[in-house]
């Protein structure tokens, strides 16, 4: 039925193969975390993680094929992390294995790219992705486009996969010449493969619904869109959700100054039930009520060839998390912010709250939950704002940023907050704060000149330095959290 409302192709198309590829190599060393009033760390200073991807696309007419395939990806060297083991989602890796990463083996995507003169059809699995990643992110790099830009700092991890069938259309194509023309209308449903709320191979079962309206045009591109979402998980638990997402960018040619001014941004609204995460003894349904944006501005000027903005973001918190309203929002992973707050600290925070109130031994009777409060690296529960500056003179990039965050709600710790009768307590006993720190970072890469098969090499590294604020110190107060990471880049075509 779909396929009939493309028009036919000539009877002989031309069938042509890329096999683009990525190889990228990291060594991370991280100072000790705190974890809790023991002081508690991770014990992982230095571990090394690498991912090797090909990107095949065969094209014949107006029909693509892709596919992508992670051949070799997590950790190859170095020291592991055995805290909250229990509760890292299996998109990234095995934490107690030093050397996963030269056996792991990663199908990510198959999927048909059909197009026609007014409209295209997406079918099989693929990277939702939209906007500016709030809430569906690919997991994929960001496009040449991006690096004219501010550079965003760490890496993007996994990425949410879906099945997927999917058609658009440009209703005013066939009746405008105008920009109205390029206007698409598109519906679709997802059985969902992986993401930050469920994962197939882990027996959960998730179905979202969805419609979009998008306008990609040169200068202004904007798009809305609302998914419905059912899910069930290994445990029975249910999730039921409505998320309104829209988006945002307009690019603003600066002739005079030989620059291009960029505003974008995105705002997500999440409602729905669930019965995932109650208070102890309940089996009463919690509702959400969830609210996230983000939104920044850059100017890039072609020569000096420098950019410079600032980047600010939302992410609602939860101020009473015993009650039935879940408020807290959490971006997702792959809108990556900064290089050691949200990345590492708040993660592994997060992973050793669960780790304690899933503890029998601790707890007696575990509220449930536990298993959602790591935020896998994510924005969740903040207000920030992130300047930058990048110049790239030549082959080289050098780049500098700096992060102040807050917490949205006083940031608590359940299992703390529990023992006090309900009293906001932080993960290292003092009272629950709003300040999460400030964070300076700085990179340096340089690109090697095409050669051979590559089409780019960039090595380099990137830093950051964390000054914890009230809601990550202790009572005497803490030393600055340093994260050093270098970098290895090759892609061919």
């Amino acid at each position: 039925m779909l396929l009939a409302l493309a028009p036919a192709t000539d009877a002989v198309a031309r069938v042509r193969w890329s096999t683009p590829g990525s190889y990228r190599l990291r060594v991370h060393q991280l100072t000790d975390v705190p974890l809790d009033e023991q002081g508690t760390t991770t014990g992982q200073h230095i571990w090394g993680t690498h991912r090797l991807r090909i990107d095949p696309t065969i094209e014949a007419g107006p029909t693509r094929v892709h596919i992508q395939l992670d051949v070799l990806t997590g950790q190859i060297f170095g020291e592991t992390n055995a805290i909250g083991a229990d509760f890292v989602e299996r998109r990234y890796g095995n934490p107690e294995r030093s050397t996963a990463g030269w056996t792991t083996v990663e199908p990510r995507m198959l999927w048909i790219d059909w197009e026609w003169d007014w409209g295209y059809l997406h079918a099989g699995q693929l990277g939702a992705d939209f906007g500016l990643g709030l809430v569906d992110h690919d997991g994929l790099e960001p496009d040449a486009d991006e690096a004219r830009y501010v550079e965003r700092f760490g890496d993007v991890i996994a990425g949410d996969l879906v099945d997927r069938l999917m058609i658009a259309v440009r209703p005013l194509a066939p009746v405008s010449l105008r920009e109205a023309r390029e206007l698409v209308l598109a519906a679709g449903t997802d059985y969902v493969w992986q993401d930050d709320e469920a994962r197939l191979l882990d027996d959960d079962s998730a179905w979202r619904v969805f419609g979009m309206l998008l306008y990609p045009g040169e200068e202004v591109d904007a798009g809305v869109m609302a998914v419905h979402r059912r899910q069930t998980d290994a445990n029975e638990d249910r999730l039921v959700t409505t998320t309104f997402d829209a988006y945002s960018r307009w690019l603003l040619p600066l002739y005079r100054l030989g620059a291009d001014l960029r505003v974008q941004g995105e705002l997500a609204l999440v409602t729905g039930h669930t019965n995932r995460q109650r208070a102890a003894g309940s089996g009463d349904e919690s509702t959400l009520l969830q609210l996230g944006w983000t939104l920044d501005a850059q100017i890039a000027w072609r020569c000096p060839r420098l950019a410079t903005g600032i980047e600010a973001g939302y992410a609602s918190g939860d101020a009473d998390p015993a009650d039935s309203q879940l408020r807290a929002f959490t971006f997702d992973p792959g809108r990556h912010v900064g290089l050691v707050l949200f990345p590492d600290v708040l993660r592994l925070v997060t992973l050793r709250a669960a780790e304690r109130l899933a503890d029998p031994t601790r707890v007696g009777r575990p509220p449930g939950g536990a298993d959602q409060l790591p935020t896998d690296g994510a924005v969740r529960n903040a207000l920030y704002f992130m300047p930058g500056v990048t110049w790239r003179p030549g082959a080289w990039r050098l780049s500098t940023s700096a992060l102040v965050a807050w917490a949205a709600e006083p940031f608590l710790d359940p299992y703390r907050t529990l023992e006090s009768g309900g009293t906001g307590r932080s993960h290292r006993d003092v009272p629950a704060a709003r300040f999460y720190g400030t964070e300076v970072m700085a990179g340096v890469h340089y690109t090697v000149a095409q050669a051979a098969f590559l089409e780019a090499m960039e090595i380099g590294t990137q830093a950051g330095v964390l000054f914890p604020g009230g809601a990550l110190e202790g009572e005497m107060g803490d030393d600055p959290i340093v994260k050093i990471m270098g970098r290895l880049d090759l892609r061919w075509q």
